[in-house]
C-alpha cells in the first residue's frame, strides 16, 4: 500500500515516486502518470470557487521527456475530483 502523509492543506512525501491514474478531459480517457510531489504547491487541495478536490503533482514522464525544458522547470499537472495513487503502474498500455 502506498502511503502519503496528509497534512493540513496538502499531502507530503519524501521524494517518493508514485503513479497517479485519473480521467483526463483533455485526452477523453483515463490516463496514468509517473509522479512525485515537491514543496512548490503540490498535494491535495479544494477548489476555492467550486469546492471540488484536486491533486497537484509533478509529472515525471513529461519532465523527463522534456529534460526540464520549458524554462528548466518541472512539469506540473493536476487531477480533479477523483484519482487513484499506486506504487506501480496499473494501466496495461500496449505499444
Amino acid at each position: 500500500m502506498f502511503n502519503l502523509i496528509k497534512g493540513e492543506s496538502k499531502m507530503k512525501t519524501d521524494n517518493a515516486i508514485f503513479y497517479i491514474k485519473y480521467y483526463a478531459k483533455k485526452h477523453g480517457e483515463i490516463i496514468e502518470r509517473k509522479a512525485t510531489l515537491d514543496d512548490n504547491g503540490c498535494g491535495e487541495f479544494k477548489h476555492k470557487k467550486y469546492g471540488y478536490p484536486y491533486f497537484k503533482y509533478v509529472d515525471l514522464d513529461m519532465t523527463e521527456e522534456l529534460g526540464y525544458d520549458k524554462d528548466g522547470k518541472p512539469q506540473y499537472r493536476q487531477a480533479s475530483k477523483k484519482w487513484e495513487i499506486n506504487e506501480q503502474p496499473t494501466l496495461n498500455v500496449q505499444q
